[in-house]
């Protein structure tokens, strides 16, 4: 598995984000070597918060509230699920499997052997670590989620997955707006998975997702603006772009 590093010069700029970054190396199935991030702040002997993040932001998702909850005594726990932040980033999207997160953060898990854990997922952080939990329950005490679950539909009809395959194999393209109206069409007697699917669709088939854009549409406005910033100034030098497309700088 080939794997890509973000340079720490890319983090350099990044305000509101002091944390000191603590790497854990984990080995995948092929063997390979995996770096997780993750920041450990507050006090030692203080409970233990696990803070998952998910799509498609990293551990500075919880630089507003780590403060805040440090300060109230909590040791917060952030990693950076792989591919995303400090973390390391497999090459091939292929290797982006909902199995092989599960297994990777389970490794780092393990390997830091951390215990009597509060978690608190979001977003994919809430569908990777609820399986975390399921495998290991005896290193977890409660469980909070936002803006997560864990899906599980084993009477799916044979019909409404054939029907998901066949559009996730298709050649149809669709844009951002497209996605939305297409679903907006969908009454409440269609099957979640073919809403679900255009979602899948669109950020596979997207080279560069607009991420700001997206995030920006779930914040206080203010807040959005700032955060919008300092999340595309990191991803376009990065990419080793010069210019920003402003309409996606709001």
């Amino acid at each position: 598995m080939k794997v890509l590093r973000t340079p720490d010069k890319y983090f350099e700029s990044i305000k509101d984000y002091p944390f000191e970054p603590v790497y854990t190396d984990i080995e995948t199935k092929d063997r390979t070597t995996l770096r997780i991030h993750h920041i450990d702040e507050g006090p030692k002997n203080g409970p233990i918060l696990l803070a998952m993040h998910g799509q498609p932001v990293w551990s500075y998702l919880y630089a507003k509230m780590i403060p805040i909850l440090t300060e109230a005594g909590i040791r917060v726990i952030a990693p950076d699920l792989v591919g995303y932040g400090k973390s390391d980033k497999p090459a091939s999207r292929e290797d982006y499997s909902y199995q092989n997160q599960v297994d990777w953060m389970g490794e780092w898990l393990k390997k830091n052997d951390f215990k009597n854990l509060t978690f608190f997922g979001q977003d994919w952080g809430g569908l990777i670590g609820l399986r975390m939990v399921a495998a290991d329950p005896d290193r977890f005490i409660k469980i909070a989620m936002g803006n997560t679950g864990l899906p599980y539909n084993p009477d799916a009809p044979q019909e409404v997955i054939d029907e998901v395959k066949e559009f996730r194999a298709s050649n149809k393209k669709i844009n951002f707006f497209q996605m939305f109206k297409e679903v907006g069409k969908m009454d409440n007697t269609k099957h979640l998975a073919t809403k679900f699917m255009y979602w899948q669709k669109f950020t596979w088939d997207s080279n560069n997702l607009p991420i700001g854009f997206i995030n920006s549409m779930q914040m206080e406005a203010q807040l959005a603006n700032r955060l919008l910033r300092q999340v595309f100034i990191f991803f376009y030098r990065a990419s080793g772009l010069k210019k920003f497309h402003l309409f996606l700088l709001i």
